[in-house]
C-alpha cells in the first residue's frame, strides 16, 4: 500500500496538473474566443494580464490564510473553487465577464504553490521533500504539455465554451479524490 505522503503529492501532482490546465485554455483558445466575441488585442492583453495581477496579489493572501487554516480542506476548497470558475468561464459574453473570470480564476489559483509546497514540508521528512517537490512542481511541465491537446480536442468536438466546462469539471473529480 502506498504511504498517504505519496498518494498526497500524487494529487499534489495532479492539482498542478490542472492549474496549469486551466490556465492555459483562454490562451490555445484565444484566437477564436476573439473573433466570436470581437475582442481587440489590448482587450485580450487585459485579460491575459487580470489573471497575473490577481494571482500575484493573492499569493500573499492564500498563503497567510494557508498558515491560519485547516490546510488540507482550505487546499482542496481552493482547487474546487479555481475548477468551478474555470467552468464557469464557458459562460463568458464578452469582454467584461471574461476579465472577471480571470480575475476569479487568479485568485483561487494563487493557493496552489503555497498550499502545495506546505503540504509537501508538513508530510515529508526532510530528506524526501526535495522529491516530494519536484514531483508536485513536475505538474506545471505535464499541464503545459498536455493543455493544447486535450483543450484543441475538446473545443474541436464540442465548441469553445465546452473545453472550459470540460477542464473545470476535471477538478471536481479531483475533489472527490482529495
Amino acid at each position: 500500500m502506498i504511504a498517504l505522503k505519496w498518494r498526497l503529492c500524487g494529487l499534489l501532482f495532479l492539482a498542478t496538473v490542472l492549474n496549469y490546465l486551466d490556465r492555459q485554455t483562454i490562451s490555445v483558445l484565444a484566437p477564436v474566443m476573439q473573433r466570436e466575441m470581437g475582442l481587440y488585442n489590448v482587450a485580450l492583453g487585459w485579460i491575459f494580464s487580470a489573471f497575473y495581477y490577481a494571482y500575484t496579489g493573492f499569493q500573499l493572501v492564500a498563503g497567510l490564510t494557508l498558515d491560519r487554516v485547516h490546510l488540507r480542506w482550505a487546499f482542496g476548497l481552493a482547487v474546487l473553487a479555481w475548477s468551478v470558475v474555470s467552468a464557469l468561464t464557458g459562460l463568458a459574453s464578452g469582454f467584461a465577464s471574461l476579465l472577471v473570470f480571470r480575475l476569479l480564476l487568479g485568485m483561487m489559483e494563487s493557493a496552489n504553490w503555497p498550499g502545495a509546497i506546505r503540504i509537501v514540508s508538513r508530510s515529508f521528512e526532510p530528506r524526501e521533500r526535495a522529491l516530494g517537490n519536484g514531483i508536485f512542481t513536475s505538474g506545471s511541465s505535464v499541464g503545459a504539455l498536455i493543455a493544447p491537446l486535450l483543450i484543441v480536442g475538446i473545443s474541436s468536438a464540442y465548441g469553445w465554451r465546452w473545453a472550459f466546462v470540460g477542464i473545470g469539471s476535471l477538478g471536481l473529480v479531483w475533489f472527490g479524490a482529495w
